[in-house]
């Protein structure tokens, strides 16, 4: 294999892991280290597609080094960023923080549309183009089954070990994040595991919650040692166990959601599709038991009523709650939104002007408005919130569509019908999440989606699969046979 493609393929997995592992990277600079670390990966990998190196290449699924790529997010994802950074260069101003004012600036086309804050704009535009360009890398890096698997394992190992971090934090009563400063509003309220907010860090855990069952059932129906088998479905019980301890009602809510689709799914398939149906079903059930015990003696620790408490308050909370407020003002600023919104990344800069009136609850800053879909409108405009559907959605359309087409998706290996499904749980799961806050504005989650999107976008290109090299080996077979009855024929 190409060394700069390999480089690149490990650099991305070890953003996998240092994504939220570093505070989810809401931070300024967990941020431009992770911006570093995608653009370095994004650099090697391109290099290595260039004429004078990619001709060097080892054989398999590699062979074919050039990265095909499905026409319709070829023209969806060029036009979204032409229309980011058409809008940010054309900034027609930028925000004073300390004054809270909107100093003009000299655009290049006054009279066309621009974003109102120039520098966050041109911030959330570099993200954006890093995290399209993952969605290319990992279109490439997926269609070769090894290097799939160890996708697999990372997202499963890093979820786990977040995990287990927040129930032990829970266990422990820790007031804030073990390495963090103590938070103000007392333990169990606003952090879990490294993530300040649960409701981001219930996200992370669902995101890769179906990843997780995914691979205990693919392990447990392989010839694989004891101990793989206890890793995998301990780290998924793990990663339940978390969804539980937390106190987020929406990541509960998509989380029980998931684990119902999931089984429903596995109940449904019967796991009769799998042909190397192996189970060992006194060490499963042992393993299960042991592990169950555990999360219920961590659970007894870990202030599992905190969670039981907030769903019984719902009632009572939930009329009161300040998202009503933020949903009328966002609405309100819509309409000024025109086609085009107020720039990428401006939602926190233009909100407070369209809160007069709605009371104290929604005074002051806010970041982001707990309903991802209509913050995307206010700051993409119509025109670009099609775009990031498109990108979206339209990924999630082509997967189902190439799963159910019998002449791709049956003919895939065991590891990709498998994968694919419960990474498009993953996906309906954070979309799901998304109504009610703000996943898709967190760096680490919108990774985490991008690379589910390429794989997505990326199975109108699997290759290699069982049915394509048993056509190949007939292909070969019927030439010998050919070739041979030519040399029977000239003797």
């Amino acid at each position: 294999m190409n060394l700069l493609r390999h480089a690149s393929r490990w650099i991305l997995l070890a953003a996998l892991i240092f994504a939220p592992w570093d505070y989810g990277c809401t931070s300024a600079d967990a941020i431009a280290i992770l911006n570093a670390i995608l653009g370095t990966a994004l650099v090697l990998w391109l290099a290595s597609l260039l004429p004078g190196i990619s001709r060097h290449h080892a054989p398999g699924n590699d062979r074919k080094h050039r990265t095909r790529v499905p026409l319709a997010l070829a023209i969806i994802a060029p036009a979204l960023l032409v229309f980011g950074w058409a809008i940010t260069l054309n900034a027609r101003s930028i925000y004073d923080s300390d004054f809270f004012l909107f100093i003009s600036r000299q655009n290049i086309l006054p009279s066309a549309p621009g974003s109102v804050d120039a520098a966050i704009s041109a911030a959330w535009m570099l993200r954006a183009t890093l995290l399209i360009g993952v969605i290319f890398l990992t279109i490439d890096l997926v269609r070769n089954p090894v290097w799939l698997l160890r996708l697999w394992w990372t997202i499963a190992f890093t979820g786990g070990s977040i995990a287990l971090l927040g129930l032990v934090q829970k266990a422990s009563g820790a007031p804030m994040i073990f390495w963090g400063p103590p938070g103000p509003r007392g333990p169990y309220e606003t952090f879990f595991a490294t993530y300040f907010y649960h409701a981001n860090a219930g996200a992370y855990l669902n995101l890769v919650l179906p990843p997780a069952f995914g691979l205990t059932v693919w392990v447990l129906t392989r010839r694989s040692k004891p101990a793989v088998k206890a890793v995998s479905l301990t780290l998924a019980l793990l990663v339940v166990g978390a969804v539980a301890a937390n106190t987020s009602r929406m990541s509960q809510l998509v989380g029980v959601i998931l684990i119902l689709l999931f089984m429903i799914g596995l109940v449904r398939a019967g796991l009769r599709k799998y042909r190397t149906l192996r189970i060992e079903y006194k060490p499963l059930l042992l393993g299960s038991l042991l592990v169950v015990f555990a999360l219920f003696a961590i659970a007894r620790a870990s202030h599992l009523e905190q969670s039981l408490q907030r769903w019984s308050e719902l009632s009572s909370t939930l009329p009161a709650d300040a998202r009503w407020l933020a949903y009328r003002a966002g609405f309100r600023a819509l309409g000024n939104a025109s086609f085009f919104g107020f720039g990428p990344g401006t939602f926190r800069v233009i909100f407070p002007y369209y809160t007069a009136g709605l009371g104290s609850d929604i005074e002051g800053i806010w970041r982001f408005l707990h309903e991802d879909y209509l913050q995307t409108l206010l700051e993409w405009g119509w025109l670009g919130g099609v775009f990031w559907g498109l990108l979206f959605f339209g990924g999630i359309v082509v997967a189902i569509r190439n799963f159910r087409m019998p002449e791709k998706g049956l003919e895939w290996r065991p590891r990709y019908r498998l994968f694919l499904p419960v990474i498009l749980l993953a996906l309906f799961g954070i979309a799901l999440h998304a109504l009610v806050d703000f996943p898709f504005q967190i760096p680490s989650l919108q990774l985490y989606a991008a690379v589910y999107l390429g794989i997505c976008w990326g199975t109108s290109r699997w290759e290699g699969t069982v049915a394509t090299m048993k056509r190949k080996k007939r292909k070969i077979e019927s030439g010998k046979h050919e070739r041979r009855r030519e040399m029977t024929k000239h003797e």
